[in-house]
């Protein structure tokens, strides 16, 4: 048996590059900027970790402002980064209330990151894309007390709150209350005031001591209204306390023995006596470490990190040509910012962004626990298999192992040298034997490389959000005409009665023999009442005609124009109908990429560079040329770092932002978010292979492999495997078959309208009926001198037996009634 072992090139995260002395010359700028809501500890931590740096690659200063509104820190900021005073990256410590202020424009306009220590709603984050959050969002965080809740099995809660910026950090708990019995109580408290008449009210009037207690206010506060609590009620430990403050727990409650509340917090950083930063002149016996501290120290460590990294590689960056970064100036128009933009900017985004990435499933992923550090994902059971088959048809045993690939890069050529980056550059350089990852077979690699037989086929496609379903409409019938259009239908149909009526009475030929065998008779009968005219009209603008018909040319004059008045109107009910019916079923969305590039309400973007970007770029086609180009001028950036950046993007774009990827991305990514979904055919047909040095002495055997796991159905295991059943909980494609429904056919939801309409008019018709009988019986018991309850059951048992057929005129013992409505046989003569 022949024993082999070759290296596998992994394309993963690497946490850390080895950099050379000649870098160490090279430093960029960073700034922290504080102000009067800023703690001093976190200025402290800032200018001792800047003062600690001992790699070389940034130097830094901080900004510590008098003032709070934005706008006047721009004007300050201003004359702080210049006369080549730049920054290059800007920790910013100040609380921002979730909103991208002045300075957060600023430096995403001039492409200097901004690493913002306070809270940003996630809907601004895509669209600030030099904006890095290190405060958790707000729902993230209502989601872990959403969960805290449920835990306490509380069914009732009340919202204690200082600003009415609680109502946004505290949205998703408002929004998932799932008990609307019990309601929210909220309360507004003063900080500076007496709140005891308050606690009074909530506790002695609405029984807030059965309910749990939701307090967000500034930590320095939460003594004083639990000071407060304790003075006008007695029974505290029947009172629970969640504290939203993620500085909450290093309060010492045992200050106030009185309170024997059960008091719950959540935080990020912990009570701990640490020599770190005691170093950093923090003495955390006296001095607990708050969140906004910890996260200027993170922030810090991040982008050391990131620009260590930028500048390392030194196979991509110039390091010895860095053009300075600008000064954070307020500008004229949007073109003035763009002229003196920092172009290094995009790439200290990225290393930042890299930084933050540790896994690339389906394809690899690195687990590090107790037992050691292992390699997972599709690429790594792939190798398994082809190994297995080779070592089962050949006899041969390949060994093997994985290594991390320096630069986290697939593979692409060295501008302005002969060299590659990535994976194709270590196997050229022969420090691996095989290359596996997503890696496109394309001319120019194969030029560089070899590649194995494919074992995936893929093409570039659109990722999109599905549009969220109208809510059904009970009342859809109505939606043909709109509801002036109705309103005018109904007096038109009012008024037109009317006019008959004066007509038909004015008419002499409306005025008819009710005994045509009497040659003389004594009176004429007329016919049309409002009843019968507006049954007449019913009639028509219905289509069903009416047994009555006018004789008059007046009379018939106006039927004949509201019968063609009814023909034009129904006529277009049935065509908007129709209409209407086709819209609902068809999808409105884009469909293909020529109607993508006709369209400007959303936007769309790939990954940077990417093989995927290259394809409109290149491309000598007038749609892709003019997609390529409309993503280049595209502002802010359509670009992203990754894919899984741009199905973030997609996900919060609200349906206004379309990605291009490969269709196994779209797949996979589709399998685990059930409201995207893949657009058009494929714009390309491309194939993943496993690349070698060239003339590999064992391609053949690999290739063969391939073939026998493709015939076997391996290939498809390995894919269902990892594409749909790894690390997936929502399984998408089987909640979309439970739900599907025939687009082809009308829902009940849509049309019970109808149904309403129908059972109402049917109600009430029985009741006009039920009345009109029994007045007729108490009629019929006046004139034939019986009690009406006798009236009652000689006409019931005659007119509901559904076997009778006939009656007698009148009922026997009584003479038969003259008729008090003439016959209108004359009229229909």
């Amino acid at each position: 048996m022949t024993s082999i072992k070759i290296e596998i090139v992994l394309i993963l995260l690497e946490l850390y590059i080895k950099f050379s002395a000649a870098l160490r010359s090279t430093s960029l700028p960073i700034g922290g900027l504080f102000n009067g809501l800023t703690l001093p500890s976190s200025v402290r931590v800032f200018e001792k970790m800047v003062q600690k740096s001992s790699t070389g690659f940034y130097h830094g200063r901080s900004l510590e402002s008098s003032v709070i509104d934005s706008y006047s820190i721009s004007l300050e900021m201003c004359p702080f980064t210049s006369d080549n005073h730049g920054i290059a990256a800007l920790i910013d410590a100040r609380p921002t209330d979730g909103i991208c202020d002045t300075i957060c424009l600023l430096c995403n306009r001039y492409n200097v990151s901004h690493l913002s220590i306070g809270w940003e709603t996630t809907e601004t984050l895509p669209t600030d894309l030099f904006t890095f959050q290190y405060h958790p969002p707000p729902d993230l965080i209502s989601k872990a007390y959403i969960e805290l809740i449920k835990f306490l099995q509380w069914d009732k809660f009340t919202i204690l709150y200082e600003s009415e910026k609680s109502f946004k950090y505290l949205e998703e708990i408002i929004n998932n209350w799932g008990n609307p019995n019990e309601p929210i109580l909220f309360r507004k408290l003063d900080p500076e005031g007496d709140n005891r008449e308050a606690f009074k009210e909530l506790i002695k009037v609405a029984h807030m001591n059965y309910h749990i207690i939701i307090l967000d206010c500034h930590f320095s506060n939460v003594h004083k209204y639990m000071m407060e609590i304790t003075q006008v009620e007695n029974s505290t430990e029947y009172l629970s306390f969640i504290l939203t403050s993620l500085n909450a727990y290093s309060l010492n409650f045992h200050e106030i023995p009185a309170l024997m509340a059960n008091v719950s917090t959540l935080h990020l950083t912990t009570h701990i006596n640490d020599v770190k930063w005691k170093d950093l002149g923090i003495n955390t016996d006296n001095e607990p470490i708050q969140l906004e501290t910890a996260l200027v120290a993170d922030a810090i460590n991040h982008v050391g990190k990131a620009i260590r990294g930028m500048m390392g590689d030194s196979r991509s960056f110039n390091f010895m040509n860095i053009p300075p970064p600008p000064e954070l100036c307020v500008r004229g128009s949007k073109t003035d910012y763009e002229e003196v933009a920092w172009p290094l900017g995009n790439e200290l985004r990225a290393a930042l962004t890299q930084i933050a990435t540790k896994k690339d499933l389906p394809y690899f992923e690195i687990v590090e626990n107790s037992n050691g550090t292992f390699y997972r994902g599709f690429v790594v059971d792939l190798i398994e298999a082809i190994f297995k088959q080779i070592k089962n048809e050949t006899n041969i045993e390949l060994e093997y192992e994985f290594y991390k690939v320096a630069d986290n890069k697939l593979g692409n050529p060295i501008p302005e040298s002969k060299k590659w980056d990535g994976i194709i550059g270590d196997l050229i350089e022969h420090k691996a034997e095989l290359g596996v990852a997503d890696l496109t077979v394309t001319a120019e690699r194969l030029a560089a490389v070899d590649f194995s037989t494919p074992f995936m086929v893929l093409g570039v496609s659109m990722l999109f959000k599905q549009t969220e379903p109208p809510p059904p409409d009970m009342f859809s019938f109505m939606k043909p005409l709109s509801l002036d259009v109705w309103l005018y239908l109904a007096t038109t149909f009012i008024v037109i009665s009317f006019i008959l009526l004066i007509c038909a009475r004015m008419s002499l030929d409306d005025w008819v023999n009710p005994h045509p065998c009497n040659l003389e008779p004594e009176n004429l009968q007329n016919i049309w009442s409002l009843y019968n005219c507006m049954w007449l009209n019913v009639g028509a603008i219905m289509t069903q005609g009416c047994d009555i018909l006018p004789r008059g040319p007046g009379s018939r004059w106006v039927v004949g124009m509201w019968w063609f008045f009814s023909m034009i109107v129904t006529a277009s009910y049935m065509a908007n109908m129709s209409t209407f019916m086709r819209n609902n079923r068809r999808n409105n969305d884009i469909e293909d990429v020529k109607a993508l590039s006709e369209q400007t309400k959303v936007s769309y973007g790939a990954v940077q560079n990417s093989a995927t970007y290259k394809l409109f770029k290149n491309s000598n086609d007038t749609i892709y040329k003019k997609i390529s180009m409309v993503m280049d001028t595209s502002r802010p950036s359509v670009f992203t770092l990754s894919n899984e950046d741009g199905v973030n993007r997609v996900l919060k774009g609200k349906g206004k932002y379309a990605f291009f990827m490969e269709s196994s991305a779209i797949d996979y990514y589709t399998k685990r978010h059930c409201n995207l979904k893949m657009v058009g055919p494929k714009l390309d047909s491309k194939e993943y292979g496993i690349a070698m040095p060239k003339n590999f002495p064992r391609r053949s055997l690999i290739d063969h492999a391939i073939l026998s796991l493709q015939q076997i159905g391996e290939l498809t295991r390995l894919k269902t495997k990892w594409w749909e059943i790894e690390d997936n909980v929502a399984h998408c494609e089987n909640i979309k078959s439970d739900g599907e429904q025939d687009i082809g056919s009308l829902q009940m939801a849509n049309t019970s309208g109808i149904f309403l309409v129908l059972g109402v008019g049917g109600i009430l018709g029985l009741f006009v009926a039920i009345i009109e009988f029994l007045l007729y019986i108490k009629k019929m018991s006046a004139k034939d001198g019986v009690t009406f309850y006798e009236a009652l059951i000689r006409e019931w048992r005659v007119s509901l037996n559904p076997r009778e057929l006939h009656k007698q005129a009148a009922p026997p013992g009584s003479a038969i009634p003259a008729s008090t409505t003439p016959s209108t046989q004359g009229a229909l003569s």
